[in-house]
């Protein structure tokens, strides 16, 4: 599959260079183009001209003239200010490429102004301009450290709300460490966090991209399984287990226990990446499902594919599954699972719920003031 990135504010703008270095490393290893193109969409000329210095080979900068007043660092204001610059950035992007890209990807942070406010702007826009591509979003909530600041509450529950109007599906990413295919990066490595989020996309993108023998798998998982399984709110993982190296260089075939340890082996990488889904959820919830193996060929047998399949459609017993596997992996078993379509998401409930308290708490302080004052009012001298 082949995404058009758009990253927005700073955080997005990070990512959409993480995604270009994923084609730099996909055309490298692979031989397969997954980004068409990258932008990053910023007012912040300094942080772009670091992205350009970058060498990312499909990433163009876009630049927003007007910086965002300081007192106001609203997901209003950004949603505004990218309304205002939207025939530059449409324009900016016109020459990209739209026509090879299978569907669009906007990426950003729900915490802040522009990138927030952006989103559900760029996206309506997109809609309205390319009818026959799908638009998604890849929204990274706040770090736990940011979640308790009422500005941040009130940001996120506005873009996930907006997003979600007018996006085919938000996948979702909670920042509070974000789990790779061998430990859990902590929040401090920001590089690491972010190579984090955007990893569990480069199979998932491969595997419908690569050609020849080499790569081709039991079944293929092109653009069509994809778009026909993300939907709504979504959850992204990816686990990796090694395969053990036989000592014995000789022996070419395999017995039928070293099939079943092999098995079981691609079974603990798909537990791997339901542990580390990119949101907590559950998964009887989800309306779609797709998981994606991928092993060395000689490692690969029928029973790993029967065996996942099985063990996804227990856990997601709701879901409609769809699944595919290639030989893009050279010594390991990585699985890739999406929850999709998913209907209730305890984190999106948190930030809904605390949003509305702390909408109701101002309004609640000024009756409260009020009263005092007319007490005092009526007070004899």
């Amino acid at each position: 599959m082949k995404l058009l990135i758009v990253g927005i504010g700073d955080c997005g703008c990070r990512l959409a260079g993480e995604f270009a270095e994923l084609d730099r490393m996909a055309r490298a290893k692979r031989g397969a183009s997954i980004v068409t193109r990258a932008y990053a969409v910023n007012n912040d000329k300094a942080g772009l001209a670091a992205l350009t210095k970058a060498g990312h080979r499909t990433l163009s900068p876009v630049l927003i003239r007007g910086p965002l007043e300081s007192k106001d660092k609203s997901t209003e204001a950004g949603a505004r200010l990218v309304r205002q610059e939207s025939d530059r950035v449409m324009t900016a992007m016109r020459l990209g490429g739209f026509f090879d890209a299978d569907a669009f990807l906007l990426v950003a942070g729900s915490g802040g102004s522009l990138g927030s406010g952006g989103v559900p702007v760029i996206a309506q826009l997109l809609k309205e301009h390319y009818v026959d591509k799908p638009v998604y979003a890849l929204i990274i909530l706040p770090f736990e450290t940011e979640a308790s600041e009422a500005q941040y509450v009130h940001n996120t529950a506005i873009c996930l709300k907006s997003t979600d109007k007018v996006a085919d599906a938000v996948i979702l990413v909670d920042n509070g460490g974000v789990g790779v295919w061998e430990e859990i990066t902590p929040a401090e490595n920001l590089d690491g966090v972010n190579k984090g989020i955007v990893f569990p996309f480069y199979d998932l993108l491969c595997a419908g991209e690569v050609v020849g023998p080499k790569y081709s798998g039991a079944k293929v998982l092109d653009a069509g399984d994809i778009v026909q399984t993300l939907a709504g709110w979504t959850a992204i993982g990816v686990g990796k287990t090694k395969f053990s190296t036989s000592i014995l260089p000789w022996r070419n075939t395999q017995d039928f226990r070293e099939k079943g340890s092999e098995t079981l082996r691609a079974v603990e990488a798909m537990n791997l990446a339901l542990i580390r889904l990119s949101i907590d959820c559950k998964l009887e919830n989800a309306g779609k499902a797709l998981y994606l193996l991928s092993v060395p060929s000689k490692k690969a047998n029928v029973d790993m594919v029967s065996v996942l399949g099985n063990r996804l459609r227990e856990l997601a017993e709701n879901a409609e599954i769809r699944d595919g596997s290639f030989y893009g992996a050279k010594d390991s078993a990585q699985v890739t699972v999406i929850a999709s379509q998913l209907v209730y998401v305890d984190r999106i409930k948190s930030y809904y719920h605390r949003a509305a308290e702390l909408a109701r708490t101002p309004k609640a302080d000024e009756k409260t003031k009020e009263k005092k004052r007319t007490r005092r009012a009526q007070k004899p001298d």
